[in-house]
């Protein structure tokens, strides 16, 4: 058993005994009743944020909702509402941006939010390397006690998204216990944190929004298996699962589905492998994945439908484009289902392009070349699964893929030369820059077009939606993009499946109206929604 495994279970262990000391052995339920009354509530959100809870270092996920507000975040349908801010302009040159923010807002502390915080924040995010690019930042000045002005490098249309990710800090606090001790101005104020254990959190009595429903949180750190087992017992009240897990029944619980733009699918290195090294130093190029007969035949083959019924458990969708969901989706670029799962068709793009199984060993050549690549997959729900899944239809019309697994960092020396299998899905249009642009390919991010894809018209697309003044006049740009960055272009991806994201929690829970959850999920964005109904 792994370290984390036994953690976990000790964790459980001691939420039990906690529960039985105060409410009598053998009557689970009368500790959740009881909280139920209290309007109290304990969740599993997975592994502990080893680097605490601070927002301007990032990577802490949407956790940072329960105490920090953002400037601006996302609505229900992926467009834009004011959170801390009260609205912003841009400057017809296209690179100021002005935000007012809002005057009832306060940190927990009692003091107000004010336009330093907001430049502290920021600054102080752009200085330590957190997870968010903030390059794009030129300058940054509070043109009054509620207005910052930002400066950027160049014309942005995305940046919004910047202005949605951070949670603010207030900088008079911000030293190096803030990390333990966070002090934020959103729905929850922090009480204490028992590393290894559990974050206790209260509601924010001063919170300028909606008055958050459950009045004591409490977040547990626990892995899926686990929490699956702590809500079953009655020991925590919500946990995320899996599809598998979704499928047994559980009496007093319910399965909560959430629809998601979690995307999953593979990426193909698009050039010859002639032993170039990239800008990175690893080698580009495979010279199977770079005919295009064999990305089409492969998206032709793969039945999506078979992989969101088997190995989602039909919880998820069909994706052939990874933006389904996403608003600023090109329709004409999605495939019909007539147009996949068709192995005799794949077939046939594969003979049309120059190969076929001249000694009859089960796998396809082309001047020489097997049509043998491997796939590279890091650890995560599903993948494996899927992977399997697409290697097994690949076999099926005479393609050989080897799955390896690999990690973040053993990935590198590989990632321009073999197939990836990713998951991505931000509702950042932004990020489809970072997948399709010629210009990030084996560049300081290795995972950004890693598959070293360039088409000179996507990339003039892609220019011109980054240059706009906000997303919805980069719209038609990023639609344009799509003629040849799908399956129907070029077809640098063979995007398979959206995951939705599942809950386990007792009947009578409710998590209000999520957001559309992306990749890693934003499931505390709207916590203060979250109630018991009684």
């Amino acid at each position: 058993m792994n370290k984390r495994k036994l953690i976990g279970l000790l964790m459980v262990l001691v939420l039990t005994l906690t529960a039985l000391s105060g409410c009598g052995a053998g009557n689970k339920e009368t500790a959740r009743e009881q909280r139920i009354a209290g309007d109290e509530l304990i969740v599993a959100i997975g592994e502990e944020p080893e680097s605490g809870f601070d927002s301007t270092t990032g990577g802490h996920g949407s956790v940072t909702k329960v105490f920090f507000s953002t400037l601006f975040q996302r609505d229900k349908e992926l467009g834009w509402t004011n959170d801390l801010a009260t609205g912003y302009k841009v400057s017809d040159d296209k690179q100021t941006w002005i935000v007012t923010i809002r005057k009832d807002a306060n940190f927990t502390d009692g003091t107000p939010v004010t336009a330093e915080d907001v430049i502290y924040t920021y600054g102080t995010a752009k200085d330590s390397g957190s997870d968010i690019d903030l390059t794009i930042i030129k300058s940054m000045k509070a043109l009054d006690n509620k207005t910052v002005e930002f400066q950027l490098t160049r014309p942005y249309s995305p940046f919004i998204e910047r202005l949605a990710y951070l949670g603010i800090v207030p900088k008079h606090a911000h030293d190096e216990n803030f990390k333990d001790h966070p002090i934020g101005s959103g729905p929850y104020k922090f009480v204490q944190w028992d590393k290894g254990q559990q974050v206790i959190a209260v509601a924010n009595e001063d919170y300028y929004g909606t008055a958050p429903k459950i009045k004591k949180l409490t977040m547990v750190f626990l892995d899926t298996d686990t929490a699956f087992e702590a809500v079953k017992s009655g020991t925590i009240d919500v946990a995320q699962i899996n599809g598998n897990l979704a499928g047994q029944k559980v009496e007093g619980t319910q399965v909560i589905d959430i629809p998601s733009i979690e995307c999953y699918g593979v990426n193909f290195p698009m050039v010859a492998n002639e032993g170039k090294p990239a800008e990175d130093g690893a080698v580009m190029g495979n010279n199977v994945t770079s005919d295009l007969a064999i990305r089409k035949a492969l998206n032709t083959a793969v039945d999506r439908e078979q992989i969101v019924s088997g190995v989602l458990n039909g919880y998820g969708s069909v994706s052939t484009t990874g933006l389904e969901k996403m608003p600023w989706l090109n329709k004409d670029t999605v495939l019909e289902p007539s147009e996949y799962g068709d192995i005799e068709s794949a077939k046939k793009i594969l003979a049309d392009g120059g190969w076929a199984d001249a000694d009859q060993d089960g796998v396809l050549e082309k001047n020489g070349q097997k049509a043998a690549f491997k796939l590279l997959y890091t650890e995560g729900v599903y993948r494996q699964e899927m992977a399997l899944e697409f290697i097994k239809v690949a076999s099926q019309i005479g393609i050989e893929i080897e799955l390896k697994k690999v990690t973040w960092d053993t990935i590198l020396a590989d990632i321009h030369q073999e197939a990836v299998f990713y998951g991505f899905g931000s509702g950042d249009p932004s990020e489809l820059y970072n997948l399709y642009y010629g210009g990030n390919a084996g560049g300081p991010v290795a995972w950004d077009n890693s598959g070293c894809y360039e088409n000179p018209a996507a990339d003039a697309a892609i220019d011109k939606a980054l240059a706009a003044t906000d997303e919805a006049e980069a719209l038609p740009y990023w639609q344009e993009m799509q003629k040849y960055t799908s399956a129907r272009g070029d077809a640098p991806y063979c995007w398979l499946a959206n995951a939705n994201h599942v809950y386990l929690a007792p009947e009578g829970f409710s998590f209000g109206t999520p957001v559309v959850q992306p990749h890693g999920g934003r499931i505390f964005d709207n916590v203060a929604e979250w109630s018991w109904e009684k």
